[in-house]
């Protein structure tokens, strides 16, 4: 009778899980977050994702991959928005449910496709404000890695200047550039800016290469102190530890990977109650990285049991 009842178990489903890339703490954390969530589930995780963040063609074919396996659902973190649109709309095609996390991909939302995000336009504000208060409402920056590619960054961007021009008006943007694949260019036009910009007050960097390049190009001319860094996604602890660097606005990927494996799970039952969830993140500075919540975000220890 034990045999019988074994035999008739249904195994749990895969769910296909795919980053942005692997190997960093902004989406190893949304694998704490998934793997977390998925434990107290009947699902069952297969991770996997490209090497770098810019390596749109491996993302794409570590997804095909996984369907051609047999993954029953999907949930994902573009590259880039556009290029991900054509499979993501194929796998719903072939009745796969998908979530997205990280960036709108241009479809709409239903039954069997949910979002969770980045509430971006609140991650604008942090920045625009903590800009406000490092430079006591007066100064110049420049923001770097405007991304037209992904949705998200681009509401970074939009939210920064409007914020900056709604509540300090006497912070002036004076320098735009947009997103390069690789830190060592964005490192380049750090240089390039520094070099040629008599009086610069701060940075801010839209993503985690805009952000990497600008302070390794700060490092180099030894402006670390005097140019404010403000970035975004959490690339950079030590210079946050160490006071080169100003701030960090984290994306709260754990918290977004439980959410994302949650929405799964009931897309795969057929009782999605939601299809588009907003994460706040938070912004992080040398003041409180140390804190119980900032520490909650970053926890990897799931993977050290």
């Amino acid at each position: 009778m034990l045999l019988l009842i074994s035999g008739c178990r249904t195994a749990p489903p895969t769910v296909a899980v795919i980053p942005r890339n692997c190997g960093t703490v902004l989406w190893e954390a949304e694998h704490t977050g998934v793997a977390r969530e998925a434990a107290g589930r009947n699902v069952y995780v297969y991770w996997n994702g490209p090497m770098r963040e810019d390596d749109v063609s491996a993302q794409i074919d570590v997804m095909t991959h996984a369907l051609a396996r047999g993954a029953r659902g999907l949930i994902v973190a573009p590259v880039e928005a556009l290029p991900l649109r054509a499979p993501v709309y194929s796998a719903l095609q072939r009745g796969i449910p998908v979530v997205v996390v990280g960036t709108d991909v241009g479809l709409a939302p239903n039954k069997s496709l949910a979002y969770v995000l980045s509430d971006e336009q609140y991650g604008g504000q942090l920045a625009a404000r903590r800009l406000g208060y490092s430079l006591h409402g007066h100064g110049t920056v420049a923001l770097l890695g405007i991304s037209n590619q992904l949705s998200s960054t681009a509401e970074r961007a939009r939210s920064v200047e409007d914020t900056l021009l709604r509540e300090y008006p006497d912070i002036h943007i004076v320098f735009r550039s947009m997103a390069l694949p690789t830190t060592y260019q964005e490192q380049q036009v750090t240089e390039r800016l520094l070099a040629k910009t008599a009086h610069l007050d701060a940075i801010v960097g839209l993503n985690e290469t805009s952000t990497r390049g600008a302070f390794y190009a700060l490092t180099e001319f030894g402006r670390t102190q005097d140019v404010k860094l403000i970035g975004f996604d959490q690339d950079l602890l030590v210079p946050l530890h160490s006071g080169g660097m100003d701030a960090v606005i984290f994306q709260n990927t754990s918290k977004m990977g439980r959410a994302a494996v949650k929405l799964m799970d009931d897309e795969l039952h057929g009782t999605p109650a939601q299809t588009y969830v907003l994460i706040r993140p938070e912004l992080v500075t040398r003041g409180n990285i140390d804190s119980p919540e900032v520490r909650e975000m970053l926890d990897l220890s799931w993977f050290n049991k």
